[in-house]
Parts: structure tokens; C-alpha cells; sequence
């Protein structure tokens, strides 16, 4: 186990039970998604689920149908 994964189940240790179940299940929850999201990115049907995607929008930016994003984007962890 890394370092700051140890520290951050001391800093959980001491708070009330309540949040103890509530962090764990925040965990849970995260894990299964990442399983489910490996589950799909291995499915073979996904390479062309992705790759209709990719033409679709390579056509959408050909055709102008486009905007130039700004800002800063949250979507990454």
C-alpha cells in the first residue's frame, strides 16, 4: 500500500463512524465503477463503438458543425 493511501485511512479512522461507512462507500462505489469501465473498454465491440464515434466526429468537424472549446475542463480527475 502507497504512503498517502496509509495516511488518508488514518485521517479516516478518526472520524465518526458514520463517515467511516460513508467514505467506504464512496470507495466502493469508485472501484466497481472502474471495473465496470475496464469491463467495457475490453469488450471488443467497444474498439468499433469508438471508432464510429471518432468518425463521427472527424465528419462533424469537416462539415464545420463544431465549436473551439475555452476554459478549463473539469471533466479529468
Amino acid at each position: 500500500m502507497i504512503e498517502s493511501l496509509e495516511e488518508a485511512f488514518k485521517e479516516v479512522a478518526q472520524l465518526p463512524e458514520d463517515e467511516q461507512r460513508y467514505i467506504v462507500e464512496i470507495i466502493r462505489q469508485e472501484i466497481a465503477s472502474e471495473k465496470r469501465w475496464q469491463t467495457l473498454f475490453h469488450d471488443p465491440r467497444s474498439e468499433r463503438v469508438l471508432e464510429n464515434l471518432v468518425a463521427e466526429a472527424l465528419a462533424e468537424e469537416a462539415a464545420g458543425e463544431t465549436e473551439e472549446m475555452s476554459g478549463s475542463c473539469s471533466c479529468h480527475p
